[in-house]
């Protein structure tokens, strides 16, 4: 058991021996406690090991400084997502963090892990917890806790406070987030199989997740959703394809994702198939980003269940089962097929302020579970996407137990159509 602050971590320190100090702590690995209250400046990245538990004490808050390097990253990552070496037992306790208008910088091509943009950053791990958590000053750019390439996280007591997405998920299996409090204008929980390039550090599919007794706090703004879930379908990479930013491909045992600039909108002629094992490479004057180290063509959520929260904020959609289309990502690439989210089940879910929706799918979706749950003036709204007629939607069974339904509160597109039955 380490004691971070006779490594020199301390609340009377710089920025930068604070950094080098808890990083020397965390280096050691095992149980690290950082017990002195106050307030810790912090400039640059910690990266956090293999069996590694990190205790905060009551009292303690880190304040973001930006980087003496010129350059920042995340407050916190760990080293595998680096190597791509799976890092296993990581506890982080008690972390207070204040972002004080620090950001990680370009996400991009230039980056060191392209779509990663996050005060907490972790991928490729495994037995993940981060508990009793708070983060607050998020600005408009930078999730709060951002997750890909994992199996078995759980985050418990979350207080996240800010502009952009509080807990942002992409591909993994088994997820617990509980006991959580949201105020973000951007969505609260993002459960992102798909999402732009420069967004997500991977595709594929979230699988086997609770959602449970989380706060939407109301806000006098917002957009986006309390969660979000997101899918996609592509194909393997044959000459003369046409690719815009965020479109996907197989190509030589990988997957691969394009990274260019969408405010222009253009589309690319791709006559080389991408080959780079990882990182970026360009082909055709077309950026790659390696993303997969297999051959994906689909991804999307299933098992996922969300339970005993509460919708305190203002919102036109709760639950958003979303397909994108536009120029900073097409979900279904013309001609694939979108394997379908299964197994979604909302329960004991309480709308508390006005939203118009509760549960919107635009997506192929099926075997939907609604337990104790009275719509009010909320909908659902099972729809077809209007930006391409190729999407074919399976019949979305909804099982219904102790569901209040009113008049005009399902919308049902004959395109995508639903069938409910009583349990």
């Amino acid at each position: 058991m380490i004691n971070a602050n006779e490594y020199g971590f301390l609340p009377s320190a710089s920025a930068k021996e604070n950094s080098a100090a808890l990083q020397r702590a965390v280096n050691m690995g095992g149980v690290i406690n950082v017990d002195m209250p106050g307030v810790y400046n912090l400039c640059e990245q910690i990266t956090i090991g293999d069996d590694t538990t990190i205790n905060f004490a009551q009292g303690v808050l880190l304040c973001r400084n930006k980087s003496e390097s010129g350059k920042n990253g995340n407050a916190f990552i760990n080293k595998g997502a680096f190597t791509g070496q799976r890092n296993k037992n990581i506890t982080i306790n008690g972390l207070h963090i204040d972002c004080n208008g620090v950001e990680s910088d370009d996400f991009g091509v230039n980056s060191r892990i392209v779509g990663l943009r996050a005060q907490i950053g972790f991928i490729y791990v495994e037995n993940l917890k981060i508990i009793d958590f708070e983060c607050t000053g998020l600005g408009v750019k930078d999730y709060a806790i951002q997750i890909s390439a994992f199996k078995n996280i759980y985050l418990e007591n979350l207080c996240i406070i800010g502009n952009k997405d509080g807990v942002h998920l992409g591909w993994g299996d088994g997820f617990v987030i509980k006991d959580s409090k949201f105020c973000t204008f951007d969505d609260p929980i993002a459960l992102n199989a798909f999402d732009y390039s420069t967004s997500n550090t991977h595709v594929g599919w979230i699988e086997n997740g609770v959602i449970e007794n989380c706060c939407d706090l109301d806000a006098d703004s917002t957009v986006g959703y309390f969660c979000r879930i997101l899918g996609g379908a592509w194909c393997k990479w044959y000459k003369g394809m046409r690719v815009q930013h965020s479109d996907t491909v197989a190509a030589n045992g990988h997957t691969y994702r394009v990274v260019m600039n969408p405010q222009d909108g253009k589309l690319y002629t791709s006559n080389t198939a991408p080959c780079h094992s990882s990182g970026v490479a360009e082909y055709d004057g077309i950026s790659w980003v390696a993303v997969r180290d297999s051959e994906e063509l689909d991804c999307g959520c299933r098992n996922i269940i969300i339970k005993d929260c509460r919708l305190q904020k203002r919102r036109s959609i709760g639950v958003s089962i979303s397909l994108n289309y536009d120029t900073y990502a097409r979900s279904h690439y013309p001609g694939c097929v979108p394997v379908p989210h299964s197994n979604i089940t909302l329960q004991n879910v309480t709308v508390e302020n006005r939203v118009d929706t509760l549960l919107h799918s635009n997506y192929p979706t099926e075997n939907v579970t609604l337990k104790n749950i009275d719509f009010g003036a909320s909908r659902l709204r099972f729809e077809a996407t209007d930006k391409t007629d190729e999407i074919m939607y399976p019949v979305v069974e909804i099982k219904c137990e102790n569901v209040k339904l009113y008049d005009n509160t399902v919308c049902n597109n004959p395109r995508h159509p639903i069938v409910i039955t009583k349990i």
